[in-house]
């Protein structure tokens, strides 16, 4: 079993990551536990920090939106200066993923803006303020991200892991005001009850409801799932960087396949910028990651041109869409 839960534990994540707005009533009943004991496990592993919030993976290309990611290599940076920089990110309302990392970039940052020109006003700025300590730069825009059940959550018997991805290609949806607010709420509150979504919002819990529905059937929302701390699960987190060559679509479609079913992979990402290719995985250490590399390098020896690697020490932010409210407790 893995460190930190055991198996009623594990099922029970099983069926977050499945659906993480289900009832503990409807998660008992799939488990053979009663809601009580649910309720008290789920709380229990948000104590823990085995589970650190509950988010909705939201289809922002379907909003019109575009996610870049910026890369930054320090230099004469102490570990103080190092956090400012974390840290302003962290604060910044256009970002949605950062972490300080290890190996060949030392910050990473998500953004999801409106456009390339709203990107580039944000990348101007953090070079004026941090421009003596920044030695290089790298960007990519996300053509593909796919959401992979965690690895020890495939192994489960329960049924079959369910993946979702967005991509670039899919069709844009119009939402007004109201669908942004539920948006802005729901993204780091996924198991908020709809009543208590509608006070916020003020609007009728009906409303809240109809909105919410629509917004699955346009799949402008995909899922609700558990964020779960690698490092609870006795996991390290890897991010492998990846330059590609001489690809056809076919070869292509192989690879991203191939990459997203090896052990551990999180979220494979075709990208468009300085390389290719990015595959998040959470795996037992780093001689395990340097196996995947290896492994992947040695199926695909045809278009794999170049890697690079890095290993995420601390995560500041990961909240799926930029600018949502921050996650609440049942006293906010």
């Amino acid at each position: 079993m893995v460190k930190n839960i055991d198996i009623k534990d594990a099922k029970i994540l099983v069926e977050l990551d499945r659906d993480a707005r289900q009832s503990n009533m409807q998660i008992g009943r799939r488990v053979g536990l009663s809601k009580e004991v649910v309720k008290y496990r789920i709380d229990n592993m948000v104590e823990r920090g085995v589970i650190l919030r509950f988010h909705t993976v939201v289809n922002y290309f379907r909003l019109g939106m575009i996610k870049f990611k910026l890369y930054l290599r320090l230099t004469n940076a102490s570990k103080e200066k190092m956090e400012e920089i974390a840290e302003y990110f962290h604060r910044h309302n256009k970002t949605e993923w950062v972490v300080l990392t290890t190996g060949r970039w030392d910050v990473i940052s998500g953004f999801i803006v409106n456009n390339v020109n709203e990107f580039d006003d944000e990348v101007q700025a953090v070079l004026q303020k941090f421009a003596q300590h920044i030695q290089e730069k790298a960007i990519t825009t996300t053509l593909y991200l796919a959401h992979q059940t965690r690895e020890f959550l495939k192994t489960s018997k329960t049924g079959v892991p369910r993946v979702v991805h967005h991509t670039t290609k899919d069709r844009q949806e119009h939402i007004d005001s109201i669908d942004k607010e539920i948006l802005r709420l729901i993204v780091n509150n996924a198991r908020m009850p709809i009543v208590e979504m509608a006070r916020r919002i003020h609007v009728t819990p009906r409303i809240v409801q109809y909105r919410i529905r629509e917004m699955e059937k346009k799949k402008i929302i995909l899922a609700y799932k558990a964020h779960v701390d690698p490092r609870k699960m006795g996991k390290v987190f890897g991010k492998m960087i990846v330059y590609l060559a001489n690809v056809n679509k076919e070869r292509l479609h192989k690879f991203i396949s191939y990459a997203s079913l090896m052990p551990g992979a999180v979220w494979p990402q075709r990208v468009l910028g300085d390389w290719d290719f990015e595959l998040d995985v959470e795996v037992a250490d780093y001689d395990s990651f340097q196996q995947i590399i290896a492994k992947l390098k040695e199926e695909f020896p045809d278009i794999i041109k170049d890697h690079d690697f890095c290993m995420v020490s601390r995560e500041y932010k990961l909240d799926l869409l930029s600018d949502v409210y921050p996650q609440f407790s049942g006293n906010d």
